[in-house]
């Protein structure tokens, strides 16, 4: 009984440290130590502020993909948006997975994991 009760307290733990948060991903694109993304007018509080609150905020949506496609790159708009849970898991697996220079759509190399604010 207690082995199964400690399971099920610690299970939720491990599953979530399996991929990527709302949390980590922001924290990748807009944080001093990772990819300090900056926008003009906005502070880096700002931006990952923005970032949590439109992930979340994707994750309350159940849905299918629709077609988005997180790892095509988007060129030099930020046009797209995260519409339901499975568009933000598959957007913060991309961001986990790119290189910095890969996420600025403004970077000459970049447009990928859109959307980055």
């Amino acid at each position: 009984m207690r082995k199964i009760l400690l399971i099920g307290l610690v299970a939720p733990f491990f599953m979530a440290a399996c991929g990527p948060t709302c949390q980590s991903t922001c924290q990748k694109l807009y944080s001093d130590s990772e990819c300090n993304l900056q926008r003009p007018g906005k502070s880096q509080s700002e931006l990952t502020k923005q970032c949590l609150n439109y992930c979340e905020g994707a994750l309350d949506i159940p849905g299918d993909l629709n077609g988005y496609d997180p790892f095509a790159r988007q060129g030099t708009t930020n046009s797209v948006e995260l519409e339901n849970e499975n568009q933000a898991a598959a957007w913060m697996n991309c961001v986990d997975q790119q290189a910095c220079e890969r996420l600025d759509y403004r970077s000459g190399q970049g447009g990928y994991c859109q959307p980055v604010w």
